[in-house]
């Protein structure tokens, strides 16, 4: 009895591949909503690299802090726009759980922070973060450097970055303030330093 079905699930799997095989695209799928840009975007053949492929238009988008939690790499250097003055900061990651704890990369950056400040503060800043290329994240930087400093930029502690429904490290809850310099951000796209 147990040869058999052993023979059974031989010859089922091979039909199986075989079958797989001969009809290699998904049986149920409905091709009929592809459009040309869908391929492009899709596939990666060489007629499609040969093809022109338009820039994308930057945009900025109010993501919520879990999101850019998880896009927002450790130790990976991101520009920082400062929404009043247009000021552009090097920043990376350091840490942070319920938001990003953020250090200026080096010196000349602290400078550049010092400077658009005057004096460092709690206040709260509307910022664009660029994640990449294309995609700016609204956000609110909290500007009085404060407790562990990991790279040697003469900060002298870290920033606090929050996002869409972040939430502090001291009370664990949504920070008020914040979440209205994030919409201050949102409210003031199309932003002219945004390119």
């Amino acid at each position: 009895m147990r040869q058999k079905m052993v023979i059974y699930v031989t010859i089922f799997l091979i039909s199986l591949a075989v079958f797989a095989g001969l009809f290699p695209y998904p049986i149920f799928s409905d091709y009929t909503n592809v459009t040309r840009e869908n391929m492009l975007e899709i596939n990666n053949f060489s007629e499609t690299e040969l093809s022109v492929q338009k820039k994308s238009e930057p945009r900025v988008e109010s993501l919520e802090w879990k999101v850019v939690d998880l896009l927002m790499e450790y130790d990976k250097t991101y520009k920082l726009i400062d929404l009043e003055s247009g000021a552009e900061i090097y920043i990376q990651r350091t840490g942070g759980i319920n938001h990003a704890e953020v250090e200026t990369i080096d010196e000349e950056n602290t400078l550049t922070l010092k400077e658009l400040l005057g004096s460092f503060s709690w206040e709260r800043r509307g910022c664009y973060l660029q994640l990449n290329d294309n995609l700016y994240v609204c956000a609110s930087l909290s500007c009085f450097p404060h407790g562990e400093n990991k790279l040697e930029n003469g900060l002298g502690g870290h920033l606090c970055l929050h996002f869409k429904n972040s939430k502090t490290h001291s009370t664990n809850i949504v920070d008020k303030g914040h979440q209205k310099a994030i919409k201050s951000a949102q409210k003031s796209f199309p932003y002219e330093k945004i390119d």
